[in-house]
């Protein structure tokens, strides 16, 4: 008697997300009125989404709290920020790339009919 088994294969694919979770230290600046503002460094999570593989979470995203969180789309070691209105109605919108063990991104917020253009430099801690 033959017994044959099949079981289970284990996905040993590297996740391409993996290389960006992460805390980060992150500073920002703007021009505004043209003159140049920073922003105070504050310190933002990378998380991966449990609901789409490609899809990254940033918790405290732009210092607006934990509970404001945005999401970037990987593509190796660049980000996309698709358009989307933040938990405190804020738009943003923008692009970036990872250069391990610094990410640096830029995004467009839009509040109340205010158009900011920000750039973005984070540092893993």
């Amino acid at each position: 008697m033959a017994v044959l088994w099949t079981g289970c294969k284990k996905n040993n694919s590297p996740d391409a997300r993996d290389i960006f979770i992460a805390t980060y230290s992150v500073t920002e600046s703007w021009t505004e009125n043209g003159q140049v503002l920073t922003k105070p460094a504050y310190t933002m999570t990378i998380q991966k989404s449990t609901q789409q593989i490609d899809k990254l979470l940033f918790s405290n995203f732009a210092n607006y709290g934990a509970g404001v969180t945005a999401e970037a789309t990987v593509n190796g070691l660049s980000i996309i920020i698709p358009q989307q209105t933040l938990s405190n109605s804020k738009s943003i919108i923008g692009t970036g790339s990872l250069a391990d063990p610094t990410l640096t991104f830029t995004y467009t917020e839009n509040f109340n009919s205010i158009s900011l253009v920000i750039s973005a430099i984070a540092q893993k801690k």
